[in-house]
């Protein structure tokens, strides 16, 4: 092939007039009117030119004389540059007489697998009624826009000032773009996920949020009306203790926990339906698992379930015969009682016990529960002394007869030692005041014999001479503490002493005992 510019002024190779190319079988017939079907390149309709080789659809001067090829180099800027020999443009397009039906479709957009090109016998094959010419260019020449500074259409050869240049890489994006343009395949539209996932991230807030409100207010509603409760009296037993003050809100945790009732709502729903006058009473209960909320509350109310050991401590007895009777009962080994008496000061005693329990185990009926210490019960009865004592004022009361609260509790066993009965206490009282006022001994054998630890109605004679703080025949006044623990009776004896002259009593055991300012007979 040859270089520069052919008749007519039309520059390049294979491009324009035919018979400038040196191979006669592409050669094309000339057009009337001075002008020449232009070659059926790959992407190119027919050209058509004027006398001075340019294009009489609107390109100037510089399409080729300024940028023609022999001074651009077309052969480096289109063929070295863009590799059309090397992809097969010379032997598809040039050599082989046009393109055949081996033509690679694949060669670039608008010059393969289009309308517009020659299919190698001469014939030039159309498509929509527009010979010559690729689907997406116009049929003057190059698409209005693809031409930027041409201001129409173009050629799209090599270097053209009016059209694209084809030596821009396509995989430029601005071709890429134009390439989806004029196949009129619209660009997906980048897809939105982040809303999207908003919203349904508050969907589904919303709706289980919903459910979970739902479902709380479901279960409160049946917890409130149809709580959960076993059917019947239950199995098996099991020992509840209802403490000081229980009442069936703070009870209710406890049987749940044992496995008594199914639901605290059940059991506090009984105790507010129960008929019953009564409330609960401390103590341990013997109930069963798996019981009904209703029977179980009406177990508790029923004293027959009851756990306990009930236990009599009679006024007058010394605390040795206190804890020796309490450990018989109980099983408690005597001297776990013996330790606690040993060690005085966590029983809880009052200021004025001089730190000694004897004296404030008060006599009464106790109900001991299982598993209850010896510790346990002797502080519920010096408890159960505090109680009494601070019912009857004690402190005030033995001050307001001109006694001491000491001397109140001492002299109190001294006359429940030593009364026969209730009525005595009084009377013996006023014989302890009047000895003590004019310095005479008390000369009690209760005294002796408690000091000797020994019990009998009356003391020896060698007894009464036996040396000891507790010898009130040898001493005078009052033993150092009292001698045993005295009741309520006892007590109140002493705090409302009788009036008279006595010096002297003979006590008749279980009847009335003699009182005299005299010594009486056996005396």
């Amino acid at each position: 092939m040859s270089g520069g510019h052919g008749p007519g002024g039309y520059p390049g190779q294979g491009y324009g007039a035919p018979d400038f190319d040196d191979d006669p079988a592409r050669a094309r017939p000339r057009r009337q009117g001075g002008t020449r079907a232009g070659y059926q390149g790959p992407g190119y309709g027919s050209q058509d030119f004027d006398g001075a080789g340019y294009d009489r659809r609107g390109y100037d001067r510089r399409g080729y004389d300024q940028g023609g090829y022999d001074q651009g180099g077309y052969e480096q800027r289109a063929y070295e540059q863009r590799g059309y020999e090397q992809r097969g443009y010379q032997q598809r397009g040039h050599d082989q007489g046009g393109y055949d039906d081996q033509r690679d479709d694949s060669f670039l957009p608008g010059f393969g697998g289009r309308g517009g090109y020659d299919d190698g016998g001469g014939r030039t094959q159309e498509r929509g009624g527009r010979p010559g010419y690729d689907d997406g260019y116009d049929p003057g020449g190059y698409d209005d826009r693809r031409g930027p500074r041409g201001g129409g259409t173009a050629d799209r050869g090599p270097g053209g000032r009016g059209g694209r240049d084809d030596r821009r890489d396509w995989n430029d994006r601005d071709d890429r773009d134009d390439w989806d343009a004029r196949n009129a395949r619209p660009r997906k539209k980048a897809t939105r996920w982040l809303p999207r996932i908003l919203v349904l991230t508050v969907v589904l807030v919303i709706v289980v949020g919903g459910l979970v409100g739902g479902l709380d207010v479901y279960h409160k509603y049946e917890a409130r009306y149809h709580p959960a409760d076993y059917a019947g009296q239950g199995t098996g037993d099991v020992t509840v203790q209802v403490m000081s003050g229980d009442d069936a809100f703070s009870l209710a945790p406890r049987l749940v926990q044992l496995g008594v009732i199914a639901s605290t709502r059940a059991f506090t729903n009984a105790a507010s339906d129960s008929t019953s006058s009564t409330g609960l009473e401390a103590g341990y209960y013997l109930l069963h698992y798996h019981m009904q909320a209703s029977l179980a509350y009406a177990a508790l109310l029923n004293p027959k379930n009851l756990v306990q050991t009930t236990v009599t401590i009679p006024e007058g007895l010394r605390a040795v015969d206190v804890i020796a009777k309490i450990s018989k009962t109980t099983k408690i080994p005597l001297k776990e009682f013996q330790q606690v008496l040993a060690n005085p000061a966590q029983l809880g005693l009052p200021s004025y016990a001089d730190g000694k329990a004897e004296g404030y185990l008060f006599p009464a009926t106790y109900a001991i529960a299982p598993h209850e210490t010896a510790l346990q019960i002797l502080q519920a009865m010096v408890q159960r002394f505090n109680v009494e004592a601070q019912a009857i004022d004690l402190v005030d009361a033995a001050r307001a007869v001109g006694l001491s609260p000491a001397r109140l509790i001492t002299e109190a066993s001294l006359a429940q030692a030593e009364g026969g009965s209730v009525s005595d206490y009084p009377k013996i009282a006023e014989v302890i005041h009047n000895r003590i006022a004019i310095g005479m001994h008390l000369q009690f054998d209760s005294t002796v014999l408690y000091g000797l630890g020994k019990y009998a109605v009356s003391a020896t004679i060698k007894q009464t001479q036996t040396p000891g703080p507790y010898n009130t025949y040898l001493n005078a006044g009052l033993p150092p503490g009292p001698i045993s623990n005295p009741g309520d009776a006892a007590i109140q004896g002493i705090l409302h002493a009788d009036h008279g002259n006595w010096l002297y009593f003979l006590t008749v055991p279980g009847g009335k005992s003699q009182f005299s300012a005299t010594p009486l007979k056996g005396q």
